[in-house]
């Protein structure tokens, strides 16, 4: 019986226990309309350091959506997102990927978090991963 006991905790533990986080960086914001954010991103190679910065705000609330504009590298961009699952986030590449397409990606996701009509607040929670530590992060 305690042998049983001891698998299932084991197996439980490793389930359900506490792991930590695959992101690199994460971050959140709580912007008004038309505030504008900037992150800063360095570009980690032998030779130089390049850097990048990407910029977003939001500009319309209208029920649950909200549309934000995003420039990174003189590209804008705008994306419409729900204030629901999967329709609350927009992946985006920072970096190319090198050799590797799974293990060499860089890239940010912007998430959703809450909208505050009253206040005309809208929260975002940042998410960055760089599994290969190619880039420095400036919040």
């Amino acid at each position: 019986m305690s042998r049983f006991l001891l698998i299932f905790l084991l197996l439980f533990g490793s389930l359900f226990g506490i792991e930590k986080s695959n992101w690199t960086h994460t971050h959140r914001y709580t912007l008004k309309k038309d505030e504008i954010i900037d992150i800063k991103f360095h570009e980690i190679k032998p030779e130089e350091m390049s850097s990048s910065t990407l910029f977003f705000s939001w500009t319309t609330i209208v029920e649950d959506r909200v549309t934000i504009l995003l420039n990174h590298k003189g590209y804008p961009h705008q994306y419409i997102l729900y204030n629901k699952r999967s329709l609350d986030r927009v992946k985006f590449n920072i970096l190319p990927d090198r050799g590797n397409r799974i293990e060499d990606k860089t890239y940010l996701v912007l998430v959703l978090s809450n909208i505050d009509g009253n206040k005309q607040e809208v929260e975002f929670d940042i998410f960055i991963k760089d599994n290969k530590n190619r880039i420095l992060v400036e919040f």
